[in-house]
Formats: C-alpha cells, structure tokens, sequence
C-alpha cells in the first residue's frame, strides 16, 4: 500500500510538471507574449464614427499621418512606418499602448497628438517632452 500510493504520488506530481509545461507552450503558441495590456476607460465607437477621421493627415513636423479603421480596431502610421493600434478613449479621443493620445477637433478637421515621439517614424525636436503637443489636418 505504502509503495502504490509513493508512485501515484510520484505520477501524479509527474503529471502537473507535464501539464504546467504544456500550458506554457500553448500561451506561447498563441501569442500570449505579444499582448499589450491597455489600461483606462475604454470607449467603444459607434459602427461609422471612425470614418470621419479615417484619413490622410499632414504633420506639424512634415510627416503624413495615416489612419484607417480594419472592422473594429483602428491603426495610425506615419507614412512608410509600422502601424500603431488605436484605442478609443470618448468620442474623437483615442490612445496607443505607448501613450500617444490624439484629440479630433473641428469635425475631425484637425488633430492635437500628445506623445507623438511613441509612434514609429516620428522625429522629436530638440527641447521635447512627452507632453509637447503637435497638430495635423487635412
């Protein structure tokens, strides 16, 4: 009897390892190390209401802002670089995993971008901050 529990024990003790190590590779496999964890409010966009700011856009810095909506995630890029998701925070305010925070103003005419220097391409100027402001319009 001491014997047969001593192995179910050892099975048993056996099978968690495999299980645990089988658990890992299957969140590994699926992309678990990829994930970006978005924390605030989150505010989910009416079926149009991207489409009036889905659009091309022309930095303050000389940069083309891109923005385009792939069902219901929306992306930004400057132009030639990888894009960014957006995630929107109230209406016509949206946020990137890395900080950036766009405001539309003026029906979507123009966008107030804080932390633009998080988004891939973007060139800081000299004396910037994270909390500097830049401006795009159509």
């Amino acid at each position: 009897m001491k014997a047969s529990f001593s192995r179910t024990l050892a099975l048993g003790s056996a099978a968690l390892v495999l299980g645990l190590s089988c658990l890992s590779a299957s969140a590994l496999e699926i992309g678990e190390q990829d994930k970006v964890q978005v924390s605030g409010k989150v505010y989910k966009l009416a079926p149009q209401e991207f489409s009036q700011y889905g659009n091309r856009y022309q930095l303050d810095t000389g940069d083309t802002l891109l923005l385009r909506q792939q069902v219901n995630r929306y992306f930004t890029q400057i132009k030639g670089q990888p894009e960014v998701e957006l995630f929107g925070r109230a209406p016509g305010v949206f946020e990137t995993a890395s900080g950036t925070r766009m405001e539309f103003r003026n029906d979507g005419d123009v966008i107030a971008i804080t932390g633009l220097n998080n988004i891939p391409g973007a060139i800081a100027k000299a004396g910037e901050t994270a909390g500097s402001v830049h401006f795009a319009g159509r």
